[in-house]
């Protein structure tokens, strides 16, 4: 898919409409300032996302972990299992503290005089030794349960997201890159390992160590135990600091990642085809623009958390700053005895690793719990239903397509269509046209059945769409899109996917219709040449061609191309037009087109923007029409 620059003005002037992006406006702002080549549907990502982030209700920790076992619901019983380990290896490891502190009170009674009870010293380490090695055990077995859970649970959330495509609507997979879909089933699942394979069952435990060790210190003295909240709030700043507009930085870094990854991906399939075309620079400029843009994201993120987390992280390591000094005076005024002086030492520096451990935890949460509303989304995309393959329906041949009073929203609620009524008939050419973001190619998509209309109805040959399977709409409707996209197999079979059955008579017939058989003759292995390793060899015109001859070849009612000559040089698009006249004979055929010179006898043209039909008739008609006329000039102007 072509990507549109993002225009950043349109950008700060939907900000002004949203008290969201408002609230992050000089971020918006960072981003527009660092001039760089961010594709329109990415920063509308950002947006979405920033939009989302701000009004979504915060997930809890719970929340988060019943949403993951509503996956796998088979595996909870093994995650409470890991827990409880966890938990009790805990208590045990206090109990080691407990018996270490008597054991070491013993000695220094002992010290300077004759030891006497030698047995209860004994008693006491063996004691301490026995609760570190039940310790180790426990959280041992709990984290092999854990991983091992962890593994089956991820594998059955891929398995969901992969079954899930099969019957999401094919817009969703058209609209969005590969790169940003394959970020989600397998980046984003990954990014879950270390919540569930650790956090899930261990933060309970991490955070039952410090309640412990406060309720340890006040059972020994409470002046003690109070003294350990000194550096709270202290921690409270902090963690304020860093959290300060975390979602929307997260949603920026998400976004920025995909970004590359696509970005990334398309550069390395696409190099054949950049250094026949001597496209180096273009596209390494747009690589390079995603690296920027990504390590911009990653420092903003950076720059605005590490001085809250260097605040906390500092306050949660000295819990001990007024408890220490507190027991050693205690001690020298006689009001504790020696064992009570040895825990209220220990504990609180035992405090330290978990303390750490519990804020990475909550800052993984953060990350976790932001990672999980992208798969989230996915998995709530509603379905699409259709009847079996098996039912299928009589398609009126000498009927077309008719749109009765059809409006249409995206997931989110956006209505991008309002009231489209129009009627096509075999034979005849359907042009749709109008200014970018008008709603033409959202329109070709639900005409092939990539979308549900949200009301009215879309019927073929007299029978409502959402009555045919998918099966049977697919044979009925071929849809070329301006992405010519071929399969690394032989340039036979990519033709050969419009009708496995056809012969190498009717491929050929086919191929000389779209005006490829000449340039296919020349490769090296003619029919028989992979169109991966042709790729250098056929410009962007030539493979729209073999998409086209796919297209003639399949016996499908009805064919929608969204922007098939958007690539095409001049001598190709003639080419291309001249395929398309072989299309029309007897067939629904309907063109979104840029270039109105290709749609200029059009049977019917239709004039979208904003999602609504602004006129509909021949063009010699719509030329008084101010807005086509206008946009007939702007051609004319760019040829």
């Amino acid at each position: 898919m072509k990507s549109k620059k993002c225009d950043f003005d349109e950008v700060f002037d939907r900000a002004s409409n949203s008290k969201e992006l408002m609230h992050n406006k000089d971020l918006l702002k960072e981003i527009g300032s660092l001039n760089l080549d961010v594709p329109h549907e990415v920063m509308q990502r950002i947006e979405s996302d920033i939009e989302q982030s701000e009004n979504q209700p915060k997930i809890s920790v719970n929340g988060l972990n019943k949403a993951l076992m509503s996956v796998a619901p088979e595996y909870k019983g093994r995650m409470r299992l890991s827990v409880i380990f966890a938990c009790l290896g805990e208590i045990f490891s206090f109990a080691s503290y407990f018996f270490s502190a008597y054991a070491a009170g013993w000695l220094i009674k002992s010290a300077g005089g004759n030891p006497t009870g030698f047995d209860e010293l004994l008693k006491y380490a063996l004691l301490a030794m026995g609760s570190l090695l039940l310790y180790f055990t426990l959280t041992g077995f709990s984290t092999i349960i854990s991983h091992k859970t962890s593994f089956s649970i991820l594998e059955k959330l891929r398995q969901t997201l992969f079954e899930k495509l099969k019957v999401i609507p094919m817009g969703y997979l058209v609209d969005n890159p590969v790169g940003k879909i394959k970020v989600i089933i397998m980046d984003r699942v990954a990014d879950m390992e270390d919540w569930v394979a650790h956090l899930m069952p261990e933060l309970p435990s991490r955070l039952l160590h410090p309640i412990l060790c406060v309720i340890i210190l006040f059972f020994l003295d409470w002046r003690i135990g109070l003294s350990i909240f000194a550096p709270l709030p202290v921690v409270f700043i902090g963690m304020a600091t860093m959290m300060y507009k975390y979602r929307s930085r997260m949603a920026v870094w998400l976004s920025s990642y995909a970004n590359v990854a696509d970005r990334s991906a398309e550069y390395v399939r696409g190099i054949p085809v950049i250094k026949a075309f001597a496209q180096d620079k273009v596209s390494y400029g747009k690589f390079a623009d995603a690296v920027k843009f990504y390590h911009f994201s990653t420092m903003k993120w950076w720059k605005q958390s590490w001085f809250g987390k260097a605040l906390m992280t500092a306050a949660m390591m000295t819990p001990q700053i007024v408890s220490m000094p507190l027991a050693f005076y205690l001690y020298g005024n006689g009001q504790i005895g020696i064992e009570t002086l040895l825990l209220s030492l220990i504990l609180p520096i035992a405090i330290l690793p978990q303390a750490y451990a519990i804020m990475m935890s909550f800052e993984l949460f953060q990350m976790a719990s932001n990672t999980w509303v992208s798969i989230q989304e996915l998995l709530d995309m509603p379905a699409q239903k259709r009847p079996d393959a098996g039912n299928r329906v009589a398609i009126d041949k000498n009927k077309g397509i008719k749109l009765d009073d059809i409006s249409f929203s995206y997931h989110d609620g956006t209505e991008v269509l309002h009231h489209i009524s129009f009627e096509t008939k075999p034979g005849e050419v359907t042009a749709l046209v109008g200014p970018s973001g008008g709603g033409k190619s959202t329109i070709a998509k639900l005409l092939a059945g990539f979308w549900d209309q949200s009301s009215g109805e879309i019927s073929l040959g007299g029978v409502d769409t959402r009555n045919i399977s998918f099966n049977q709409l697919a044979e009925e409707v071929s849809f070329v899109s301006q992405d010519n996209f071929l399969f690394d197999v032989s340039i036979r079979d990519n033709i050969r996917l419009g009708k496995p059955s056809a012969t190498e008579e009717e491929i050929i017939t086919a191929a000389k219709a779209a005006h490829c058989h000449e340039f296919i003759m020349e490769l090296p292995d003619g029919y028989d040449t992979k169109a991966g390793e042709a790729g250098g060899a056929m410009s962007g015109g030539e493979r729209q061609r073999i998409t086209l001859a796919r297209a003639i070849l399949k016996p499908a009612s009805t064919i929608i191309l969204d922007e098939a000559t958007a690539y095409a040089d001049p001598e190709n698009e003639a080419l291309i037009q001249e395929a398309i006249s072989h299309l029309v004979k007897g067939k629904n055929l309907v063109i979104v087109a840029h270039r109105l010179n290709t749609i200029k006898q059009a049977h019917q043209i239709i004039l979208i923007d904003k999602g609504q039909i602004i006129a509909k008739g021949r063009h010699d008609d719509l030329m008084k029409e101010p807005l086509y006329a206008s946009l007939w000039k702007q051609y004319l102007g760019e040829e």
